[in-house]
């Protein structure tokens, strides 16, 4: 049967005689300590009083499910079969506890139990240890529509890792025309996770943006995202085929653009083409006559010959 507390180091007689003798009175005189730690960070447990002299032994422990497990400590002299916690490190010189990387599961009552040699009974400190979690900056989600020339948008902030649980706030802020009713909170959530024992807290909420743009921020566990604006031009549209749309009525636009410019293109040149062709159809006809005036000479000089 595995031992977790002061018999590890006393012989089972002597612990029998401070059962009995020197544990009602240790109880009654235990100073409470309240000691405060975060997940991922470290914490340090030592006694509430400090005395001169040689100590004899020194260890810390727990109550889980009602049995007392050994942390960590030392033995003047003698070894310690128990194994202590691999996140706790003792210091001999200051005899301090440390604790590295909390989690959860680390929060709860601690004895601390300090034996000096010229001391009849050791002198014991309970340090109750509360873990919180730091909530990460809220991540936020917005997602706009238009639809019926009515414009709105759903906003979504979310944020995780922490403890206790804590509901995220709004804090919304607008132009001289915004009111009240120009935004509501649609629902909050909380979540806490199995396995870290941490909280994943949300909100959603909806914004009118019949009256221009608002300015918006959430907060949970004291921690305050960025601010952030809703209800602007440059809101993403919840149509994916506006581009599209935009395009479609664009080509016609151009096509006829450009016809209109081959048009005028073709009006601009016909005049010098068609005086060309006046000109060649006049050298012809020039030259036609000129031909039949020389077969009519012929003829004539032929007819005046015979």
């Amino acid at each position: 049967m595995a031992c977790y507390s002061r018999q590890c180091f006393l012989c089972p007689r002597l612990w029998l005689v401070l059962a009995l003798a020197v544990w009602p009175i240790v109880t009654e005189g235990a100073v409470l300590i309240l000691l405060r730690g975060e997940v991922g960070g470290n914490v340090t447990f030592k006694s509430s009083t400090l005395k001169q002299g040689k100590i004899q032994y020194m260890y810390l422990q727990k109550d889980i499910n009602g049995h007392q497990v050994f942390i960590n400590g030392y033995y003047s002299g003698k070894h310690i079969k128990e194994s202590p916690w691999p996140n706790t490190r003792v210091d001999n010189n200051t005899n301090e506890v440390h604790m590295f990387g909390l989690n959860m599961s680390h929060s709860g009552d601690y004895d601390l139990l300090i034996h000096y040699n010229n001391d009849g009974e050791p002198t014991k400190t309970i340090i109750r240890l509360n873990i919180t979690g730091k909530y990460s900056a809220p991540s936020v989600t917005l997602v706009c529509s238009d639809e019926n020339k009515f414009k709105s948008c759903i906003v979504t902030c979310a944020s995780h890792g922490g403890f206790p649980l804590s509901n995220m706030a709004w804090k919304v802020f607008g132009t001289e025309n915004t009111r009240n009713n120009d935004w509501k909170v649609l629902n909050k959530t909380e979540d806490l996770s199995k396995d870290t024992k941490l909280f994943t807290s949300s909100s959603t909420a909806f914004f009118n943006c019949s009256r221009g743009e608002m300015n918006f921020s959430c907060s949970v566990g004291g921690v305050t995202s960025e601010e952030h604006t809703v209800c602007t031009h440059q809101d993403p549209p919840n149509n994916p085929n506006l581009y599209v749309i935009i395009l479609a009525c664009l080509v016609p636009f151009v096509v006829v653009v450009i016809s209109l410019g081959l048009w005028w293109w073709r009006c601009k040149k016909r005049p010098i083409g068609t005086a060309a062709a006046k000109d060649v159809v006049e050298e012809l006809q020039l030259k036609g006559r000129e031909e039949e005036i020389t077969v009519l000479t012929e003829s004539k000089e032929v007819t005046e010959a015979s």
